[in-house]
């Protein structure tokens, strides 16, 4: 379609110029124009995308931001507008660009789940915690099952203390939907760890490792397993390793929580 919309824009350039010059200036100064308008918000998208795959996210929230200013951002801009949002530590900012889409008419039930799903992650960042959990339920319960249901819905759970054994079972459920996605891993592996099951804990905790060396929550949680099993040695390699993990408005373990275990960690050795 492209191609088609360039051939007939070069027609009527060459038809312009062979009736009058400055006809021929003017339309190819409109399409360059209508070009430019049409364009711009899929360039700030590029820009953005760019930006956060060299880990600089506040860049990426500003030239997404450029991209939902001009009004013309379709469902899934406007949703990893959001995301980014989320990521930079903008959550009142996030559901003010979540909510509209949430309450568009006819609009197709898989864009609006996905909407859903960040909006719980924006509960919870708010401190809603009884509303993110309600709205994971909420879609859980209505077949809306994805890594990042069962991730969030195992981490809210243990995070407001709801029955341990409840939670092992949407964990384990989580963990045969998925076995490499990391919160799902991170949250078994706690759910073991919390039943006093550190041998399962480790094991799950191991293949943790083997899917992300830097991810903060899981060298964190599996320093503690470690601890639990006196493994200092190797809690004390899990504890090394997250100075090189990446730390976000995400991150759920705090520097003194880190320096805590580390400081258990060495008066064991």
């Amino acid at each position: 379609m492209n191609i088609l919309y360039v051939l007939i824009a070069g027609a009527v350039v060459f038809f312009a110029f062979q009736i009058n010059l400055w006809l021929g200036i003017g339309v190819v100064a409109l399409i360059i124009g209508f070009g430019i308008y049409h364009y711009i918000p899929a360039y700030y998208i590029t820009k953005g995308n760019q930006a956060f795959e060299a880990g600089d996210e506040d860049a990426a929230r500003e030239w997404y931001k450029k991209a939902y200013d001009t009004g013309r951002s379709n469902v899934k801009t406007k949703s990893s507008y959001a995301y980014i949002l989320l990521r930079t530590g903008y959550a009142d900012e996030a559901e003010k660009v979540l909510d509209p889409i949430i309450r568009v008419k006819g609009l197709d039930e898989q864009k609006r789940n996905l909407a859903k799903q960040q909006r719980c992650m924006v509960y919870y960042r708010q401190g809603r915690l009884d509303e993110a959990i309600a709205e994971a339920e909420e879609l859980y319960e209505n077949g809306y099952k994805t890594s990042n249901i069962y991730g969030m819905l195992g981490f809210f759970k243990q995070l407001r203390g709801d029955d341990i054994n409840d939670i092992l079972k949407i964990c384990e459920e989580g963990y045969d939907y998925n076995k490499e996605n990391r919160d799902i891993l991170d949250n078994l592996a706690m759910c073991y760890y919390k039943l006093g099951r550190y041998e399962d804990a480790e094991r799950v905790s191991d293949e943790l490792w083997n899917v992300s060396e830097t991810f903060i929550e899981g060298c964190y949680h599996g320093a503690q397993i470690a601890c639990a099993l006196g493994k200092y040695d190797k809690a004390a390699d899990y504890i090394k390793k997250i100075s090189e993990c990446r730390r976000t408005k995400m991150t759920t373990i705090s520097e003194e929580e880190i320096e805590n275990l580390k400081r258990q960690i060495e008066s064991h050795k």
